[in-house]
């Protein structure tokens, strides 16, 4: 099956473009594009948006696309592939209703052969993002790739082989090869399929009978297998050819799976924790558009920092990410969705679930098939209505098919055990012999107390029974519990408060059933507006989201724009993949007053030792080591040697610019250093090319330090055929839009995405 490039010479055009609608409005002028397109990041934000906290103040809209191409001969089969349209797509073709699907995040492919014609033809694609249809920022428009497909009338499927490896050794791999054939023609066909990978060959004589579709499996061998795993990515691509009509190729990787509660997770027979991270899909300056060189970027970046896991909440992964995750080395935990009958925003997945789950599921597992990163099936987050007999059997429903779909991956669900139990508290609480409203108001420490309890967990016995897996979000304190009353159970933090990785580390190391731990979130995306923001003085502990113009989470590991945030380090250092301290600096200008993040924040620490006007003000300094005990220097001069308590240590000084350096010592022995020195504010802008179209923008002193200080207003322009896709900071609450061509850094940073052939010049405006 030849496979084209589909994404160039879009026409974009707000509305929906029917025919009432350009009878009493005039339609607005198209605008050319080149997919992937978010037509939601180029609109201002609105602080009046519905819901605008969860989308980062972001309107939705409905639009469409429209698209000619030449077809030669219209009795050959085509088929469009769309890789991710948000949502509900409804595709049309020469004025025919081609097909719809809902889902904004799972992959379709819509056979158009009958409507073609010879010579011009036309697609339209409508796009219908309605207000609230999520808890985050999803963009809108065909923000995946698309592809035409082209074959003859005796064709393999499109994405229709399927490689599995029910043995993977050392020595030997054995490969089951399914392959799905389609005949349109009213004739017998006969043919030989034959399957290529490197220099080893298996084929077959295949008979297709008229207007048959049927699938072929055959056995492979492979002697001495270059495995997959996360240290040794190595993939093998094989060459499928039913000779004299149709040809493709597919890519997978040759690894093993075990998991049992003794040995925990193995991958090719190493035992295997998962430092986990969630993820969204969105890139930040250019929104949710589907990026290889972003995801790259991300996941690379993310292993870097220690991670060798990325779970895609709450919803499918994208081919780009599985492509890339496989290629780099990063397992995933794919999931399906984030609601099912019971919704959390007006209009989210709950109101197509009961219609669109079982195909959902069916594209989650075909896209996933043949990449070695995944390893795990999510069924849901937070499903509320799991401790419900009568909906605990839609996800033993959903498990089933997911296994009869793909045996060789496992099934958790992402349990939030208060949230599924809530209405049943009061219930709980006089069972157990408590007072419900003494209890709600004991604070976090007594609520997680009396949430280990092991009447909590009775109501949600079926719907975990059906899991190879039991995910539990942000309830760690269960796992003793559960692992003495159910030995065979396996765990898996399937969320978890940014700073609670420490103690949940511990439980990891400790317990073998505990396979890891996803925190929340890796990576700061748009939407969720300020959950992870920080307050100074007494903050409620409900009291969670950001006003406007708050536009991020601000709770990722990484920033925005890609930049690490302390607590990275910190978190590299708990997990044991890095011995060398990290120092990060709380805000003078806010010493001594009581700092209070969310449960998904940090500390007000940063990475800089420049605080003008902040000369002599007493400061707190932190130091992240895995060492028994850190000493601190100011200038050369010791400020103090304490013991880290959670790998965090604190010390007392006043701010002077110059010099800090921390020096980690275990059983005596020096095991590191780290050194943080003040930049002049003699700076300049420092562009780095990343190539692929990525611009760094740094604001940096004469020896080429990053001065986070000092940050200074930009104009950017784009010269000769180069065009600007976004443009801003990592900013959680700057009012610009990414498609400004003016921005003031934050903290010594900004990021330019282009494309095209040409220069970017940047104009400093003033200094701050």
């Amino acid at each position: 099956m030849k496979q084209e490039n589909f994404n160039s010479e879009w026409l974009f055009h707000p509305g929906g473009g029917t025919t009432l609608e350009n009878t009493v409005s005039k339609p607005a002028e198209a605008v050319r594009v080149t997919l992937p397109h978010d037509a939601a990041i180029r609109e201002p934000r609105d602080p009046n948006v519905p819901f605008g906290n969860c989308t980062g103040y972001f309107p939705s809209k409905t639009v469409h696309y429209t698209k000619t191409f030449q077809v030669e001969d219209p009795a050959q089969v085509c088929y469009l592939e769309f890789e991710g349209v948000y949502m509900n797509a409804a595709v049309y073709v020469n004025g025919a209703f081609a097909g719809q699907h809902i889902n904004g995040y799972t992959p379709f492919t819509i056979d158009i052969s009958p409507y073609l014609r010879a010579g011009e033809n036309e697609v339209k694609v409508l796009v219908r993002n309605g207000v609230s249809s999520s808890r985050w920022y999803t963009g809108t428009g065909i923000y995946r790739n698309v592809h035409l497909l082209r074959a003859g009338r005796l064709h393999i499927a499109p994405n229709g082989v399927k490689i599995s490896t029910p043995q993977a050794e050392p020595d030997l791999a054995v490969l089951m090869i399914e392959t799905i054939l389609e005949n349109r023609d009213d004739t017998v066909r006969d043919t030989v399929l034959r399957h290529h990978i490197g220099n080893v060959e298996v084929s077959a004589p295949v008979t297709m009978l008229p207007r048959e579709t049927k699938s072929v499996t055959l056995r492979m061998e492979l002697e001495h297998p270059k495995l997959w795993s996360v240290d040794t990515p190595n993939l093998y691509t094989c060459e499928t050819e039913l000779v004299g009509f149709d040809q493709t190729s597919t890519r997978f990787g040759v690894r093993s799976l075990r998991l049992d509660s003794r040995h925990g997770l193995r991958i090719n027979g190493e035992p295997v924790k998962l430092r986990g991270g969630c993820i969204h899909h969105d890139h930040g300056v250019i929104g949710a558009a589907d990026s290889h060189v972003f995801e790259e970027r991300r996941i690379r970046r993310m292993k870097e920092a220690g991670y060798n896991a990325v779970r895609c909440a709450h919803f499918p992964a994208s081919r780009t990410l599985l492509d890339v995750c496989d290629e780099v080395g990063m397992l995933v935990m794919n999931e399906l969705c984030d609601a099912w009958t019971q919704p959390k925003v007006d209009f989210d997945y709950a109101a197509w679930f009961d219609q669109c789950w079982e195909q959902d599921c069916e594209a989650m597992a075909a896209l996933s098939f043949n990449h070695p990163s995944v390893i795990i099936y999510s069924i849901g987050n937070e499903i509320c209505e799991i401790s419900n007999k009568f909906e605990a059997q839609r996800g033993r429903k959903i498990a089933d098919k997911l296994r009869r779909l793909d045996p060789s991956r496992y099934i958790t669900n992402g349990v939030n055990i208060p949230l599924s139990v809530i209405a049943q508290l009061p219930a709980i609480a006089v069972k157990a012999g408590l007072d419900i409203n003494t209890l709600l108001n004991s604070g976090l420490a007594g609520l997680a107390e009396f949430m280990a309890r092991p009447e909590i967990v009775e109501p949600l016995e079926e719907a975990l029974s059906y899991l190879d897996i039991a995910g539990y979000n942000y309830t760690p304190y269960r796992y003793p519990v559960d692992a003495q009353a159910h030995p065979e159970r396996i765990f898996v933090g399937s969320e978890s408060y940014p700073a609670a990785l420490f103690n949940n580390w511990a439980l990891c190391d400790k317990m073998s059933q505990v396979l890891g731990d996803f925190s929340w979130s890796a990576w700061d995306y748009i939407g969720e507006a300020g959950v992870g923001q920080l307050r100074y003085g007494e903050s409620s502990d409900f009291d969670l989201y950001g006003e406007y113009p708050w536009k991020t989470a601000w709770c990722g590991d990484f920033d925005l724009i890609g930049d690490r945030r302390p607590i990275s380090y910190w978190r590299e250092i708990v997990w044991g993949r890095r011995d060398s301290p990290y120092i990060a600096v709380q805000s003078p200008f806010h010493h001594g007053e009581k700092q209070s993040p969310t449960r998904w924040g940090w500390s007000d620490a940063e990475r800089r030792w420049n605080w003008k006007g902040a000369e002599g003000k007493p400061v707190t300094v932190e130091v992240y080591s895995n060492g028994d005990e850190v000493e601190l220097l100011r200038g050369g001069e010791l400020v103090g040697r304490v013991k880290p308590e959670q790998c965090k240590a604190l010390f007392e000084t006043v701010y002077i610019p110059g010099v800090l350096t921390a020096v980690s010592y275990r059983n005596g022995a020096e095991t590191g250093q780290d050194v943080l020195a003040s930049a002049s504010y003699d700076v300049q802008l420092q562009q780095t090319d990343l190539g692929c179209g990525i611009i760094e923008i740094s604001v940096v002193d004469e020896h080429g330090t990053l001065n986070p200080d000092a940050d200074i207003e930009v104009t950017i322009k784009a010269e000769g055929g180069l065009s600007v896709l976004g443009f801003g900071t990592a900013d959680p609450k700057g009012k610009v839009n990414f498609f400004d061509t003016t921005v003031k850094t934050y903290r010594g940073r900004a990021l330019a995405v282009t494309c095209g052939e040409g220069k970017l010049t940047t104009e400093v405006n003033n200094h701050v």
